[in-house]
């Protein structure tokens, strides 16, 4: 007995409960299809007599003013060698359609619809630098939304892949600024004018790209003419900066270890036979690391990368080295029997090896280096040798001058 009522207390409540949700579950039903019927008595009587190729204004001499701003959603591409960007975005439209306009409390308080984009005037909104085929954007999709006052809101999205100058001076720390440039197709300023939103593109939902940092956007509008028709244009720019770290390992660096490694080739003894083959093979991993970087930047002569302009250099200098090998292999060679020293040729290198294994002091005994330097002949192997350490001594100060300079250009140019 005791439990039977227990059971009974407990169950009334929840019967409560389940009771009071449904009658809110039929009460939400109720409202929504009285919106439904709201919104459905407002299509017919707005949007199904709307001529969607009026331009939205009761007086013909009025300007459609529409406002414009461009959201980024991804940079899927980032061609160099083409110039071209490809990126995924809308863009968010603004205008008052002047026919697309009602009291909302004769509606229920419905103050916003989405009509059939096909159904309501929208301005051909075009971007001219584009790649591919031009066309106005959100031909055969777009969300659209209209309030009460009239204010149509779109956001026609797509892929745009436009066309971008760039300029590869500083390869491969640069910097690029590129364009979008839209238009609306088909009218003049007096019937339709571009405003920006405001000064930047939105980024609020871009997903950052892996070799690219947005650094800064802008948004201005230009009057162009076109047989003296002036034509509104609203150019979204934004500042790109390479990711260098990825370019440093892969390119940079080797290349310049590969430099510094060719001017060791002055250390190597002719003894060894290695010296001549040395050379050329550094020679020609400069011509492939040249092939390589030329292949990922644009082919034109507007800007030349500085690190190109290095390549060509270090390029210049191994070609330079491989012919001086030869000739000090050739030099080392020579029979002093034969063919002699020439005395001025004696007298230098005395006077470098001075130089290199240093002057003794007054009244003291030469070391022992001094006494290597010092041979009583000067033979063609001397020669050989010594000209090896003043070419590693030109070439290498050469080079580190070369890479500083390149270095500091490329940063701070």
């Amino acid at each position: 007995m005791y439990v039977s009522g227990l059971y009974t207390e407990i169950r009334v409540p929840r019967l409560k409960v389940v009771a009071c949700g449904l009658y809110l579950l039929l009460l939400l039903g109720t409202t929504r299809g009285q919106d439904d019927h709201h919104i459905l008595r407002l299509h017919n009587d707005i949007i199904k007599n709307n001529n969607p190729k009026v331009r939205p204004v009761k007086n013909s001499s009025d300007t459609v003013t529409v406002s414009l701003q461009l959201h980024l959603l991804s940079m899927s591409d980032f061609d160099e060698v083409t110039q071209t960007v490809t990126a995924n975005g809308f863009l968010l439209v603004i205008w008052k359609d002047e026919f697309l306009t009602w009291n909302a409390s004769e509606y229920g308080g419905v103050s916003e619809i989405s009509p059939d984009y096909g159904m309501v005037w929208r301005p051909y909104i075009t971007i001219r630098n584009v790649v591919d085929s031009v066309e106005p954007l959100g031909l055969d999709f777009g969300i659209m939304k209209v309030t009460a006052n009239g204010i149509v809101n779109w956001a026609p999205g797509d892929t745009f892949k436009t066309f971008c100058q760039m300029d590869v001076t500083n390869f491969p720390l640069d910097e690029q600024e590129c364009t979008y440039s839209t238009f609306n197709w088909g009218d003049s300023l007096k019937e339709v004018d571009l405003q920006p939103i405001n000064n930047s593109i939105g980024l609020d939902l871009f997903n950052a790209n892996s070799q690219w940092d947005i650094m800064h956007t802008s948004a201005q509008r230009v009057i162009s003419e076109a047989n003296n028709t002036p034509i509104p244009f609203v150019n979204f720019k934004m500042t790109l900066k390479r990711k260098p770290s990825l370019a440093i390992l892969t390119t940079l660096l080797p290349v310049l270890m590969l430099g510094l490694v060719n001017v060791v080739v002055f250390l190597i003894p002719v003894e060894s036979g290695e010296k001549l083959s040395f050379a050329i093979t550094v020679l020609l991993s400069f011509t492939v690391s040249l092939s390589f970087v030329t292949g990922m930047l644009p082919q034109n002569g507007d800007s030349i990368p500085v690190f190109t302009i290095f390549i060509v250099g270090q390029f210049v200098m191994s070609s330079i080295y491989v012919f001086l090998t030869i000739w000090i292999v050739q030099v080392f060679h020579r029979d002093a029997a034969i063919r002699p020293v020439p005395s001025w040729m004696g007298r230098l290198t005395r006077s470098w090896e001075r130089c290199f294994c240093g002057t003794p002091a007054v009244g003291n005994k030469e070391n022992l280096a001094m006494a290597a330097c010092e041979c009583p002949s000067v033979s063609w192997i001397r020669v050989s040798k010594m000209a090896d350490r003043i070419m590693f001594c030109v070439f290498f100060i050469a080079y580190t001058l070369t890479t500083v300079i390149s270095t500091l250009k490329i940063a701070y140019l």
